[in-house]
């Protein structure tokens, strides 16, 4: 498998969640020995030079480098223009920030930046950050892509000898969408379960998508969740699965875009 992460975008605004997405993105940085850029976008009343010397105090405690650009524009845009120009594999932002970016990080408005970049983004709430990531949750629909988030699992459990919890679900009770998440969920179960990660399974059917896997996440004690940012079906994504997921998750959700080919065809699918 092509070695994922190798390079890691941050968005940094001094809140809360961006602290805590700066201690996710250190957490991660040391298992696969990523190098970190944060960026600083100026304007909307934030204060770019106390976020700088925060970036710089962490950095220094840590006795590690990190890298500081300080831009203008909307948020959304400069980050996805930042990843493009640096050929960035790994995005970490604080959601439901409480200065600076709040007005871009909050509701709708914090999955523009999952919508816009080609690269994993995984979103941090200031309760969510988890640097010992002991346990993932891997989410399982009835549709084919949502397989392929798959290989990026396997990468961050590896690295952190995590432990997967595979939860197939669907507000759908018909038999043919059981069959599919059942024959899914066995799937994933049997691979993961080859490449060498612990793993465990679980399904639920007829109830509330997002709800519950927030409710399985929080009793499972997980660090990070694992989801499509696409839309996968009607029967897990309705009404927006994946946004739901970012603006509500207690936990950090990596999102994983359909069109993202990095690691295309690790799981076999």
């Amino acid at each position: 498998m092509e070695k994922a992460f190798s390079k890691i975008l941050i968005a940094f605004d001094n809140s809360d969640a961006a602290m805590a997405a700066l201690q996710s993105a250190y957490g991660v940085s040391l298992k696969l020995g990523s190098k970190i850029t944060a960026v600083v976008v100026s304007g909307n009343d934030a204060d770019t030079e106390a976020s700088k010397k925060v970036i710089g105090d962490f950095a220094a405690e840590r006795k590690i480098d990190i890298a500081i650009e300080e831009r203008s524009g909307s948020v959304p845009d400069v980050m996805d223009k930042m990843e493009k120009e640096g050929d960035f594999e790994l995005i970490l932002i604080g959601s439901h920030g409480t200065s600076g970016w709040k007005k871009f990080l909050i509701g709708s408005n914090a999955f523009k930046v999952v919508t816009h970049s080609t690269c994993p983004v995984i979103t941090v709430t200031a309760k969510a950050s988890s640097p010992e990531l002991n346990n993932i949750l891997l989410p399982i629909s009835d549709s084919r892509n949502t397989r392929q988030k798959i290989p990026y699992c396997i990468e961050m459990a590896k690295a952190f000898g995590a432990t997967v919890h595979i939860l197939g679900a669907s507000k759908s009770t018909n038999d043919e969408t059981k069959r599919k998440v059942n024959s899914y969920v066995h799937q994933a179960d049997q691979f993961l379960t080859e490449k060498g990660v612990k793993c465990t399974t679980k399904t639920e059917f007829g109830e509330k998508v997002a709800e519950t896997c927030i409710a399985y996440g929080e009793a499972m004690n997980v660090g990070l969740m694992v989801i499509m940012a696409e839309t996968e079906s009607s029967g897990i994504f309705m009404d927006s699965y994946s946004e739901q997921l970012v603006n509500k998750s207690t936990v950090p959700v990596m999102c994983i875009h359909a069109k993202d080919t990095r690691l295309a065809g690790a799981a076999g699918y």
